[in-house]
């Protein structure tokens, strides 16, 4: 299969796979009006509270994982294993370490609440959280499976279900009982039940009654290090929300938080192309042409996350203000932060290429060395924030995500040259990098009505047509034609 095909194939998979991020992700969106509505969730103060806890979820969700997950990808694929032996394995292990942590945090459930909120009546948040999690992590099981068969539609069916279940549980409890953050809570653990059911007869067809020691250790081996890896990139992620109201206040959190939502618009695709990657690299990583793949890959992805963040840059803040029946999809009292935005979006770009250069860490089994990279990022960041916080308030956080994501791209890159090098296309990576920065500056520093703005957006579309060498001009001319 030619490089052109396979590249179109990860773009197809990557294509649906963020129709499934972007849904699970809609339902927050979606109802960010109501949070950011008084009328609902109080103030700032009390819409931080669910930062706060939604922080550590995502937090704890890496030593519910500990890599397992990575690790039964890549078994799936390298290492002559049988898929049965490798499934059964990870689930064995997976649920007797989920039972011990949560029952570890039931059991430290009021300190725990204290640590976090500074009160030990939130216990209530850290129990749901902490069965939420066993729930996930297991239930996350299938959908690995579908990922390396590539059954890229079914994923997303089964996501945009949740989603509906979500929705709709959100809407009984905040707005119907108006229960307020807990409400919250409630949803996200009924929702992760009903999705561990309803995806178990795809774990089942996997399931066998076989534990392989051998293979248990060797997963291990090359799980375990992504454990520290993934705590130093929660901390990139989602150390702010803790560092933000220790050095300037809840409410500043709250402002932060909220618009913070919006930058994730390019997060998605990135988790989505993330999606289809892991399998996709593992499956080529055995072709010659691996290489010339994975760099035409890097390309590809930094002229598509350019357009998506000048158009971020240019249009969201008039999207966020639109009134719809009395209704902005941002709450009037958080329009303070919205030109925060744009950055939050270009720290994405430098997280996605540092995705794209760790298939030469899956093949060689140097996952110990991940760590280095995530925990650079995380020192940065966090030093950043206790330097930029006091000096120019939430913007500080955002810039402190920005310097995190290229510190972690430019210290893998290093590192990949050396035991994986791949030829990295300068010229036309620099030309796109080179139009990001000017959409930015023309935004920030020269503000334009909105006529002009799409005038220039259009003209930007235009300028990264021109980078694509003639015949991947053609190719995307066809494409556009088949469309419509």
């Amino acid at each position: 299969m030619s490089i052109a095909k396979q590249i179109s194939r990860l773009a197809q998979h990557s294509a649906i796979y963020a129709i499934s991020t972007a849904i699970q992700k809609l339902a927050g969106f979606l109802l960010l009006p109501i949070y950011t509505n008084t009328a609902y969730i109080a103030s700032r103060s009390e819409f931080s509270d669910y930062a706060t806890i939604f922080a550590f979820t995502a937090f704890m969700h890496y030593f519910y994982a500990y890599g397992m997950d990575s690790a039964l990808l890549r078994y799936f694929f390298i290492g002559g294993r049988d898929r049965k032996t490798v499934f059964s394995t990870t689930l064995f292990v997976l649920i007797l370490s989920s039972l011990v942590t949560t029952g570890m945090l039931l059991f430290w459930s009021v300190p725990v609440a204290q640590a976090l909120f500074g009160d030990g009546s939130y216990v209530l948040f850290v129990q749901l959280a902490a069965v939420t999690l066993f729930f996930d992590v297991i239930g996350n099981l299938p959908y690995l499976v579908l990922r390396a068969e590539e059954k890229s539609v079914q994923y997303t069916l089964l996501r945009i279900l949740r989603f509906f279940l979500e929705l709709g549980l959100n809407i009984y409890f905040i707005v119907y009982l108006k229960t307020g953050v807990i409400g919250v809570m409630y949803t996200i653990l009924i929702a992760s039940v009903i999705n561990f059911l309803i995806t178990l007869p795809i774990s089942l067809r996997y399931f066998a009654l076989r534990f392989d020691a051998a293979l248990c250790r060797e997963m291990l081996g090359f799980a375990l290090p992504f454990l520290p890896n993934g705590i130093a990139f929660t901390m990139i992620e989602l150390i702010d929300r803790f560092i933000i109201p220790a050095v300037l206040d809840k409410d500043a959190l709250g402002l932060y938080s909220a618009n913070y939502k919006f930058g994730t618009i390019l997060l998605q695709p990135v988790l989505a192309f993330r999606t289809a990657w892991q399998p996709f690299f593992l499956k080529v990583s055995s072709q010659e042409n691996a290489k010339t793949i994975y760099s035409r890959v890097l390309t590809y992805f930094t002229m598509i996350a350019g357009l998506i963040i000048i158009g971020g840059t240019f249009f969201l803040g008039d999207l966020l203000r639109w009134d719809v029946a009395g209704f902005t999809f941002l709450g009037q009292e958080y329009w303070e932060g919205i030109n925060m935005i744009p950055i939050i979006l270009l720290s994405y770009l430098f997280l996605g290429m540092y995705m794209i250069f760790t298939p030469g860490f899956y093949i060689e089994k140097k996952s110990k060395y991940m760590v280095i990279f995530t925990g650079s990022g995380a020192i940065v960041n966090i030093l950043a924030n206790l330097y930029l916080l006091p000096r120019i308030g939430i913007y500080g956080a955002a810039w402190a995500t920005v310097l995190s994501y290229a510190t972690m791209a430019i210290t893998i890159f290093i590192a990949a040259q050396r035991i994986y090098p791949i030829q990295v296309e300068w010229r036309r990576i620099l030309q796109s990098l080179v139009l990001i920065i000017a959409g930015m500056s023309i935004y920030y520093f020269f503000p334009l009505a909105l006529g002009w703005r799409i005038g220039l957006f259009l003209m930007m579309i235009a300028a990264f047509f021109a980078i694509l060498e003639r015949s991947e001009r053609s190719a995307v001319k066809s494409k556009v034609t088949k469309l419509f």
